[in-house]
């Protein structure tokens, strides 16, 4: 694998970088012996700009739904819209047993975090360091929470304003679970003019 040189991101650009605001990711975490887990998400998104807050939901049984609230840390890792990193993608999302670790099944490379105890993953191009703000149980699931605490990038997929270098950044979707295999990109943006110019009225200050 080619040298990957991480930037550290300033807290003004992480809105920037997560972006599409829902993507396709995988989340570690580590347990409290501080053994690693990985698992792969179809759905994990942004809630709030400023500060900037990432959701997602897991199974409730699931070691990263144990982890969560053991350590009150995950790491949220975006990996690129290319074939040989999706493979490894699905590998992340089987269903091992507890205590496996699911980088060294899928032949991912951790490196540490910069903030909190789960790693990174090199392979993947931009990373959320998040500290847990609240849980909630949901159905079978745990809804997660979390505060951005660090984010970095591979330092040729950002621009020096902050803005992402789509075609280096590359994200993608999950096509859900009736597609099992399926992936779509998410880095060909197009900018849209505001067509509306009428004034917009005031908001009622009543509370209805």
């Amino acid at each position: 694998m080619k040298a990957v040189n991480k930037i550290d991101v300033p807290s003004e650009h992480w809105d920037k970088l997560f972006a599409p605001s829902a993507c396709l990711v995988m989340i570690t975490t580590v347990d409290e012996a501080g053994r690693v887990n990985a698992a792969s998400f179809g759905t994990c998104v942004r809630v709030c700009h400023d500060p900037v807050y990432i959701s997602f939901t897991v199974g409730a049984p699931k070691d990263t739904a144990h982890n969560v609230l053991a350590t009150s840390e995950f790491v949220v890792n975006v990996p690129p819209f290319e074939r040989e990193i999706l493979e490894k993608v699905r590998v992340v999302g089987l269903d091992f047993p507890p205590r496996v670790n699911e980088l060294e099944k899928a032949g991912l490379t951790a490196i540490p975090a910069k903030s909190v105890q789960p790693p990174r993953i090199v392979e993947c191009r931009s990373h959320f360091e998040c500290k847990v703000e609240w849980t909630r149980q949901w159905l079978h699931r745990l809804m997660v929470v979390g505060k951005v605490v660090a984010a970095s990038v591979d330092e040729d997929c950002l621009e020096p304003s902050g803005k992402i270098v789509w075609d280096k950044l590359k994200p993608a979707h999950y096509c859900g679970n009736a597609y099992k295999n399926g992936f779509v990109a998410a880095y060909q943006p197009m900018w849209v003019d505001m067509i509306y110019n009428e004034p917009i009225p005031p908001r009622p200050t009543d509370g209805k």
